[in-house]
């Protein structure tokens, strides 16, 4: 029997900092496995395809909504694709900023996904910025976010204090990323 595919998903308010850290996982990605991401939203950082490609992991993005909701075709389109095509190791999904997490890991643990995908404890990426701004820190969607993610992720620095309050508000262990290749444990820590 094949092994599963180990899927995480990484969550985060747009500017959170998801690409930043899916690209850090990147570079120290074990040569022996293949990757693949799939993007929800197109934030101020992109993915190099040609350089990815040649560390064998794919990237493709499904515009036109959050992809528990209006995008949910498309979402199962893309991934069923990146699965065959692929044969993929580990497959990161980055969901929309406001995405609905519990949609997305109802569909992952369905009966057509649960079979060949193990989905891991999901991250959910704070940082400073959205932290400071009530506009975001007490807003809805964001507390949601926050709500249905297993686990919370911010970059050490001057955001920890008040993603340590968060954490505790909402009983959710949190991790402080160094920037380094000490975060890719994370990988192995929820497979």
């Amino acid at each position: 029997m094949q092994q599963k595919i180990s899927c995480h998903l990484i969550a985060g308010f747009l500017g959170a900092g998801k690409t930043h850290f899916i690209k850090q996982l990147t570079a120290n990605k074990p040569i022996n496995e293949r990757w693949v991401i799939l993007v929800n939203e197109v934030g101020q950082q992109s993915y190099p395809i040609d350089q990815l490609k040649a560390q064998n992991i794919a990237v493709k993005t499904v515009l036109g909504g959050c992809l528990c909701c209006t995008a949910g075709l498309p979402f199962r389109v893309a991934l069923n694709e990146m699965i065959r095509d692929n044969k993929p190791d580990r497959i990161f999904i980055e969901p929309a900023g406001a995405g609905h997490l519990d949609n997305i890991k109802t569909l992952l643990t369905g009966q057509f996904y649960q079979p060949i995908i193990n989905i891991t404890p999901t991250q959910c990426l704070l940082n400073t910025a959205h932290l400071n701004d009530v506009t975001f820190s007490e807003h809805e969607s964001y507390l949601q976010l926050i709500q249905q993610s297993d686990t919370l992720l911010i970059y050490s620095g001057e955001g920890v204090k008040q993603a340590e309050v968060m954490a505790d508000r909402f009983a959710k262990p949190l991790t402080i990323l160094q920037g380094n290749k000490q975060d890719s444990r994370l990988l192995n820590a929820n497979d």
